[in-house]
């Protein structure tokens, strides 16, 4: 009788193990090149966007773009290894103070996709701001992948 508990014990301890979620494969190295604001009171012509860069030509139209007002990419590493890496940048509205960011906090490869998490903050009602137009940027560079990219914000 005791074995047959036992047993018995046993097939229920297995078949109420728990699940695994395999949805999540690994995080993604990600490598801060630029996260600030730029301060072209929005002449630069960006809009509240996330991008992909994956080519050398798309790289130079963007850097070409970003440097309109000011030379922003002189404050970082702008030779990338476009068969290696990509570049995500996700940019924030125009805001007409200071003390709003934008980030990328993670990259999740998950089954099919690659999934971006950007988070926005702005000034809470009692902070101290100063007034000037500025618009939040972040850029960073992962490792190259062939994945569906996707933009979580939280």
């Amino acid at each position: 009788m005791k074995l047959l508990s036992l047993i018995l014990s046993f097939f229920i301890y297995l078949s109420c193990s728990t699940k695994v979620n395999n949805n999540i494969e690994k995080q993604q190295v990600m490598t801060n090149l630029y996260e600030g604001t730029l301060t072209g009171a929005g002449s630069e012509g960006f809009k509240k966007e996330n991008i992909v860069i994956q080519s050398i030509k798309d790289w130079e139209s963007f850097l070409l773009k970003l440097n309109s007002a000011n030379n922003i990419s002189e404050g970082f590493e702008t030779n990338i290894d476009f068969s290696r890496k990509n570049v995500i940048v996700a940019i924030d509205n125009v805001r007409n103070t200071t003390g709003f960011t934008i980030k990328i906090n993670e990259v999740l490869e998950k089954n099919k996709t690659l999934e971006i998490v950007i988070s926005s903050n702005g000034p809470k009602p009692t902070d101290m701001v100063g007034m000037a137009i500025t618009q939040p940027i972040h850029i960073v560079t992962i490792n190259k992948t062939d994945k569906n990219i996707i933009f979580v914000e939280k």
